[in-house]
């Protein structure tokens, strides 16, 4: 999708000579995914093929209507970096145009019809890209999370990606200098920590390791601690040669509290220990109610947000909602209370397609039965945003002074249901049937309950087999009770 505020942006960017790092994509310092592709005159690339090879490699992500883009591919930098420090000058670098829109064609990249800036490809020496949405040429645009036109990125051969945006060819080649080198024998270095951020439950401890020392990589050890004690290890063996990158399973740890820090280092002998560490702190949210509430107000492209609740030991999506529709534009569109299967760990995950968050007034909240803010999320979504809840309490809310005891019979129930309510004074109670998904299957109104023993009954004869819950609501009031039906 085409975004015509990020176009104005760009344009203004570069009226004011501004570079094109508004908004972060790939983070810098980033893993560059790898890619194969077929540029317009048939020869096919391989991104790590040409980091081995000793390249540093520059992408040019632009898109044929691109204003900004046509510019810049007219200021001659990127082809000027090419012809003199490229394979026909000092053989340094790599550059490709990747056409990033993909419904654009190769007559608009040779400048034929009204939907491109001019001629792409006469007088363009470096390889010229054409992808097709929903084809695999794309992947490389998603993979590349890009979000705005142009990108430029510089891919370094250690596989390191930076956005070095729209400067000179002398700056470009500059930032070459940026890239971590090769300059020991033996240096294996953890490069990136690829587990959870937020969890509450087993964590799995995976990082990539990459050899930096000019001598094949066989062994080393590998060693996670969470404040500071070790909490798993691994002795890898395999084999690697210089800037290649293995993903290595450490071992697993469930975090004893709700913020952890987390250490994954290199602890056997090497030439470099500069490299050997990385760090990340792990976190959730602890003695969350067992229903929470989920709010979200959408922005202007409710296409783009979608949220889900996941039950960490299954795996299972318990929860969800979005994408939304166009006619939900800047609307609350979920407000409802989520009732959890089951005490345990969950992770509530907020989904921007597009990369720019959840933006103007939009936002997602989320509350614990308390009416406690438990996470929030606006622009700083990004692509994604999760927060782990250690559900703990199966009571709505601490507020329940009129209640002493609650609890249903039978269990499982087949065609209907006994709540028996012990009430230390009366009340008016209403009583709603939810499901495992929160949504609400019926409300009824059970009247002025008095203080003392209470018993009434729930009718479900035509719910089908499956976990429900009893939620009890009234001045003063606020429970809940999980049963099963079983016809």
């Amino acid at each position: 999708m085409k975004k015509l505020f990020l176009s104005l942006t760009l344009a203004a960017a570069m009226i004011f000579g501004l570079n094109s790092n508004v908004n972060a994509q790939l983070e810098d310092g980033s893993l560059a995914p790898d890619w194969t592709l077929t540029d317009i005159n048939g020869t096919t690339w391989n991104l790590y093929t040409l980091l081995d090879e000793g390249y540093d490699v520059f992408l040019d992500f632009s898109a044929v209507w691109c204003g900004p883009c046509w510019s810049y591919h007219n200021s001659g930098n990127l082809e000027m970096l090419y012809e003199e420090y490229g394979p026909d000058g000092t053989n340094e670098v790599m550059v490709f145009y990747i056409e990033g829109d993909g419904a654009s064609t190769i007559d608009e990249l040779n400048g034929i019809g009204a939907g491109t800036q001019g001629d792409w490809v006469t007088g363009t020496p470096y390889p010229i890209i054409l992808t097709q949405a929903g084809y695999p040429s794309y992947q490389a645009v998603s993979d590349y999370q890009i979000a705005y036109f142009p990108t430029i990125y510089r891919v370094c051969q250690n596989r390191i990606v930076d956005e070095v945006g729209q400067v000179s060819t002398a700056a470009l080649y500059a930032s070459i200098d940026d890239c971590a080198a090769a300059t020991v024998n033996v240096d294996p270095s953890i490069l990136t920590y690829n587990g959870p951020v937020a969890s509450c439950g087993e964590v799995p401890i995976e990082v990539t390791i990459q050899n930096m020392g000019f001598n094949e990589l066989t062994s080393c050890t590998i060693t996670a601690f969470a404040d500071g004690a070790e909490v798993a290890s691994l002795d890898w063996t395999g084999s690697l040669g210089t800037y290649e990158i293995a993903t290595v399973d450490v071992g697993s740890f469930t975090p004893a509290s709700a913020n952890v820090e987390l250490s994954i280092e290199i602890t056997s002998a090497d030439d470099n220990d500069v490299n050997n560490v990385i760090t990340t702190n792990l976190t959730y949210e602890d003695n969350i109610t067992q229903i929470i509430h989920v709010e979200i107000k959408t922005d202007d492209y409710p296409t783009e947000t979608r949220w889900e609740i996941v039950d960490e030991s299954t795996g299972d999506v318990v929860a969800e909602d979005g994408p939304y529709t166009n006619a939900e534009k800047n609307e609350i569109v979920f407000n409802e209370d989520v009732v959890l299967p089951a005490l345990g760990c969950y992770t509530f995950t907020c989904y921007d397609s597009y990369g720019d968050g959840i933006t103007g007034s939009g936002y997602y909240k989320l509350f614990d039965a308390n009416g406690d803010l438990i996470s929030q999320g606006m622009e700083n979504i990004k692509y994604i945003k999760s927060d782990a809840l250690k559900v703990n309490s199966n009571v709505a809310i601490s507020d329940n002074s009129v209640i002493n005891g609650m609890s249903v019979y039978p269990n499982p129930a087949n065609d209907q249901v006994t709540v028996s309510l012990d009430m230390t004074a009366s009340a008016d109670v209403t009583v709603t049937v939810v499901n495992m998904y929160g949504a609400s299957i019926e409300t009824t109104t059970a009247g002025t309950l008095v203080a003392g023993a209470n018993n009434f009954t729930v009718n479900t004869a035509t719910l089908a087999n499956g976990v429900y819950f009893i939620q009890v609501t009234g001045d003063n009031v606020n429970n809940t009770v999980q049963f099963t039906v079983l016809h």
